[in-house]
């Protein structure tokens, strides 16, 4: 039996053995080697521990309250005084046996159990001074035993108190260890499983040096490589010498990005498979922290994961191809259309008010069409890598105006203000043309989106970035319908066009700021954009002198 069986809640009828045996025992000896005062008291006290026993270990304590366990030592007690009064003894005989009874309460839980035993021992006590079986100092002795043994007691309850304290906080904690432990075996087989089943994402892991110590199955169908393949393989020899130059280690920093300052980084790799095939993946670098633990599976490094964007990349070529196409084959029926228009010009005498006005809708609506054909080519040009910009001495200011002007029929028309303020001159070497497609798309949707009786501010002026280099600052602010947060950051892609104009069908393809972004960032230049529904739009253009032929072409503005 275990060290602890006195501290089970079922143990009601075992913790009553020791003092049973120790009174049955005490009261055969006493029949036997002594001549008891009271024979009968003696078997008495026996029968009675031996009661109390019995009952302990049959009674079905499940079904009754606990505090009825506390009466089994008290009745023990009993025993021990009737057992002590039995005896008749001068000496206090049965003071020692009277402690197997008290403890069994005293480790009881509660402070009640305590108070129950020290009462029963002092019953114990006294017994035989009420009863008076001709003990000396019977009184002094019991005060005595009492101030000696109480103590004790009260120890044996709170180390015993603390001890299964503990024991149930151990237990606690074992089993909050066991649940913890699951959930991150189940969290670990959740990660394997779902990380087995991406086919269509890779994840490559590596060290800080770039070297892959783990893939998933994704991966080997992303890159055309197997698992064995690309395991101790430096990541750098899986994508194209041009994208990892400035290595950190041996990754190569335009691999890593912001991910080498703890960040994310977005890119797109070509990759060459194997096969010859050639593939476009968008690659998302995040660093790996190491593994908790003294022997992590994995060291720190970095986390790639590959989606193949092939498709996407397919799908977009075809699409230029198209818009360029059609593109070409407007513009000559356009130029057509217009140089009619330019001989009905001529012969405007012989055209009445009616016919005039008609004459000045096809050459408005030709122009706007041109406008599109122009920006959709660009745009498509643009998309496939052609160098458009050509570089020349132009006054930004005059280019704005000019624009401006083009603009005041609509704006007139639309019911809105267009002013132009900043420096006299803002000098700049920049591409007059795509600079002019530049304005002309911000001033056109700052007109379109401003309601009737609304201002719209154009702010040119010259400045210089941290070098000392000058540029050109470009400001177009509105008081119209302003862009919603969650959709700021796509007015910019090709063909986004906001719910609030959908729902307003306002005219338009969603060309223009995507064709902006590109020219701006072709010219080395930025382009910020805020906003507030409600409120207006503002749009900062910040232009850098273009470099004249021969010049190396900075990639963003200072």
């Amino acid at each position: 039996m275990r060290w602890t069986w006195w501290f089970e809640d079922d143990a009601v009828g075992r913790r009553e053995v020791p003092a049973t045996v120790g009174i049955v025992v005490c009261a055969v000896l006493v029949s036997v080697a002594f001549k008891p005062a009271h024979p009968a008291i003696v078997m008495l006290a026996a029968a009675l521990s031996v009661s109390v026993m019995v009952f302990g270990l049959l009674g079905d304590w499940s079904r009754w309250p606990a505090d009825w366990r506390k009466a089994l030592p008290l009745v023990q007690m009993v025993a021990v005084a009737l057992l002590d009064v039995g005896t008749g003894t001068a000496s206090p005989n049965f003071d020692t046996l009277a402690l197997l009874p008290v403890v069994s309460l005293a480790v009881r839980p509660g402070r009640s159990a305590v108070v129950l035993s020290l009462v029963g021992f002092a019953f114990i006590l006294l017994v035989p001074v009420v009863v008076d079986i001709g003990r000396e100092y019977a009184v002094l002795r019991a005060c005595v035993t009492f101030l000696i043994i109480a103590p004790l007691v009260v120890g044996v309850h709170l180390v015993v108190d603390m001890a299964v304290g503990q024991a149930k906080q151990l237990a606690a904690a074992r089993d909050a260890l066991a649940v913890a432990a699951q959930e991150v075996r189940d969290s670990r087989d959740t990660l394997a499983s779902i990380l087995a089943s991406a086919t269509e994402q890779g994840f490559l892991a590596t060290d800080a040096q770039g070297v892959i110590v783990s893939v998933n199955t994704g991966a080997e169908k992303v890159f055309g490589r197997s698992a064995a393949d690309l395991l101790g393989r430096p990541v750098t020899e899986l994508v194209a010498a041009d994208q990892v130059e400035g290595g950190t280690g041996s990754v190569g920093r335009l691999l890593l990005g912001e991910a080498a300052d703890g960040g994310t980084e977005v890119g797109e790799w070509d990759v060459l498979l194997p096969d010859g095939t050639r593939r476009y993946l968008e690659i998302v670098v995040t660093p790996r922290p190491p593994l908790a633990g003294t022997a992590p599976e994995l060291p720190p490094g970095y986390l790639f994961v590959a989606t193949d964007v092939t498709g996407r990349h397919e799908e977009q070529n075809a699409q230029d191809e198209f818009i360029g196409l059609v593109s070409h084959e407007l513009r000559t029926p356009l130029a057509s259309i217009l140089g009619y228009v330019d001989l009905l010009r001529l012969e405007e005498g012989r055209l009445d008010a009616e016919q005039q006005r008609y004459l000045d809708v096809v050459e408005r609506s030709a122009h706007r069409l041109q406008t599109l054909v122009d920006d959709l080519l660009t745009s498509a040009q643009m998309a496939a890598g052609a160098d458009l910009l050509r570089p020349e001495d132009v006054d930004v200011v005059t280019v704005v105006q000019g624009i401006v002007e083009s603009q005041r029929p609509a704006a007139e028309a639309a019911g809105v203000s267009v002013l132009v303020d900043g420096d006299v001159t803002v000098p700049l070497v920049s591409d007059a043309q795509r600079l002019a497609q530049v304005v002309d798309n911000l001033v056109s949707n700052a007109v379109k989106y401003s309601s009737r009786g609304g201002h719209v501010q154009v702010t040119v002026t010259a400045e210089a970035d941290v070098s000392g280099a000058r540029r050109a600052h470009i400001r177009v602010s509105d008081e119209g319908r302003g862009i919603a947060a969650d959709e700021l950051e796509h007015v910019t892609e090709r063909f986004y066009r906001t719910r609030a104009t959908r729902q307003l069908r306002v005219r338009g393809v969603g060309l223009g700021l995507s064709l902006v972004q590109r020219i701006v960032d072709t010219h080395g230049g930025t382009m910020t954009l805020s906003s507030e529904p409600g409120v207006g739009t503002q749009v900062d253009v910040l232009l850098p002198d273009l470099p004249r032929s021969g010049e190396a072409r900075p990639d963003a503005a200072s």
